[in-house]
């Protein structure tokens, strides 16, 4: 199972990117909040708190003034 970041311009539809992730799911819960293991695979917006700390786990910055989306590609 791999994450995306799906990144959507501001008051479009359309994904005009999709970033893969190189963490685990395990990595990501603390982040998410999730509680149980099937939590991971739905789509989630992102929160500015989130995106930060993704940003840190995969020391990298993510694109700024868009709307950000944790994905699962199973």
């Amino acid at each position: 199972m791999k994450h995306l970041i799906l990144v959507v311009p501001h008051g479009s539809d359309s994904i005009s990117a999709e970033i893969e992730l190189n963490v685990t799911a395990a990595e990501l819960q603390s982040v998410m909040g999730w509680e149980n293991e099937n939590d991971c695979i739905y789509d989630y917006k992102l929160t500015v708190q989130q995106i930060s700390s993704i940003e840190r786990l995969i020391s990298q910055s993510l694109p700024k003034n868009v709307e950000l989306y944790l994905s699962c590609d199973e």
